[in-house]
């Protein structure tokens, strides 16, 4: 009967359940794809009444206040939460721990072996209204092939209201994760959930190395815990548990964390602040939205700073290519490196390179070691904006292929979201650029095309946003 008893988008609970009686794991998941996000909530939400008592979700944390929210099968990611936990509280901020609605059936937990769910509130979609009254979010999840699992981004897809209110941009998010083996997404899962809350113009907080006195740079021991975050293994069958080291960098990666939330919450420092921009561009595309960016943050009160990564191309080779010849923008060279930690927040603009950094901006990055040896750049904003030759090719990829280095260096990654919306983000009607990542443009296949009217006006909103969000951050 299962297969023929068909869900509709508005299918109602009560429906639901008496559907899934005779559906197998497969035939639910199908037929669950057919219902819209808030009624396919609910439903699960039902479902996962029938399975036993849910501990219902209230925001019991006094300001500032973090929700961490978690999906924990076999109590791995529970283990590290209760220590996240740990690290807020002891950093004067209050915390409330959630989990998101179960999936699976009761039967299929049970061939998993699953134990059963924790004694802590489950996440309804009622209460998801309530979420932007938190401070901060991190949240917890064991990989799945090297990407989140299917209950939190079941969750994560229920936050389209959210979304469409601009309810959680600004806010500081980190996430924490589990996984079977050694290198089996201990990176990759922070990775791919991090375009969630990009989308949401999220701000992004790594951990970086933070962690290192306390057995990050260990490479003796089986451990997790990677720049992203806080992690650890589960063994190929659940039955490894959290070692001393990974509950310890969980408790710092807490701790860490409070102090991005406090000092966003604190008032802004009584002085003048400064932006470093730091470009490359062949073709003067990504300048023009340099300078774009530059004037906005101007007009914030914000002093900026504009260098051009060094070219690394012979002349000859740039002639061939038709390229004109460089601004005169003062290179970042050694030097100039030195004097980074001086600025509060970096905005870096790059054109792609078959949807990656190109080299003459991986050779800035290069440079930053003794920064990252001293945790020089810990803390401090960055942004980024990029050009393509052609739609869609590394108009996204381009600023997540960067993201790895700011991660290193413990830098906190702060997108456009949809902050431009009203400047042209949503605009259907012509070719552009701009991604809830940052700003951008598109330079066609022969580098001929210049930034559009529209490509400026959503550079110079990113150039706002930041120069905003940096005043936050600055301490």
């Amino acid at each position: 009967m299962g297969a023929n008893m068909c869900m509709g988008p508005a299918t109602s609970a009560e429906t639901a359940i008496e559907a899934t009686k005779f559906m197998s794991v497969g035939e639910l998941k199908g037929a669950l794809s057919k219902v819209d996000g808030e009624h396919r909530q609910k439903i699960l939400e039902a479902l996962g009444a029938t399975a036993g008592p849910v501990v219902k979700a209230e925001k019991t944390a006094t300001s500032p206040a973090v929700a961490i929210i978690i999906y924990s099968m076999y109590g791995h990611i529970l283990s590290v939460a209760k220590q996240v936990k740990a690290g807020l509280e002891a950093a004067g901020v209050s915390a409330d721990l959630f989990q998101v609605p179960e999936t699976l059936s009761e039967a299929v937990l049970e061939a998993m072996n699953a134990p059963p769910k924790p004694d802590i509130m489950t996440l309804t979609h009622d209460f998801v209204n309530q979420l932007p009254h938190y401070d901060g979010f991190i949240f917890g999840m064991p990989t799945r092939f090297g990407r989140p699992c299917g209950q939190m981004n079941m969750f994560l897809d229920g936050l389209g209201g959210l979304w469409m209110k601009g309810a959680l941009a600004g806010k500081p998010v980190a996430t924490f994760v589990s996984s079977g083996t050694q290198n089996g997404g201990q990176e990759t899962t922070h990775m791919n959930v991090l375009t969630n809350f990009v989308h949401h113009g999220m701000i992004y907080v790594p951990l970086g190395y933070q962690a290192g006195g306390i057995g990050q740079f260990d490479v003796a021991n089986v451990h997790g815990s990677s720049p992203w975050g806080a992690s650890t293994h589960a063994g190929a069958d659940g039955s490894r548990k959290p070692t001393e080291t990974d509950l310890a960098i969980a408790k710092k990666q807490g701790e860490c964390f409070a102090g991005t939330v406090k000092t966003i919450l604190a008032r802004a420092p009584q002085r003048q602040l400064k932006i470093c921009i730091v470009y490359y561009s062949t073709y003067g595309h990504i300048r023009t939205l340099a300078m774009d960016l530059a004037d906005a943050v101007k007009k914030e009160g914000v002093e900026v700073s504009i260098f051009r990564a060094a070219e690394t191309l012979p002349d000859e080779v740039l002639k061939k290519m038709g390229a004109p010849s460089k601004a005169d923008d003062p290179v970042l060279d050694m030097n100039a490196i030195g004097s980074l930690p001086n600025f509060d927040g970096f905005m870096f603009g790059m054109p792609t390179r078959f949807g990656a950094v190109p080299a003459q901006m991986k050779a800035v990055f290069d440079m930053l070691g003794g920064h990252w040896q001293k945790g020089a750049l810990v803390g401090k904003p960055v942004a980024t904006f990029v050009s393509t030759g052609t739609q869609n090719g590394g108009q996204e990829s381009t600023h997540l292929g960067a993201m790895s280095n700011f991660v290193h260096l413990g830098m906190v990654y702060v997108p456009l979201g949809y902050a431009a919306g009203s400047e042209g983000q949503f605009n259907m009607d012509e070719v552009h650029g701009g991604s809830p990542w940052g700003a951008s443009t598109m330079a066609g296949p022969d580098g001929n095309r210049q930034p559009s009217a529209l490509e400026k006006s959503i550079a110079a909103k990113q150039g706002q946003v930041f120069a905003q969000r940096v005043k936050a951050l600055a301490k």
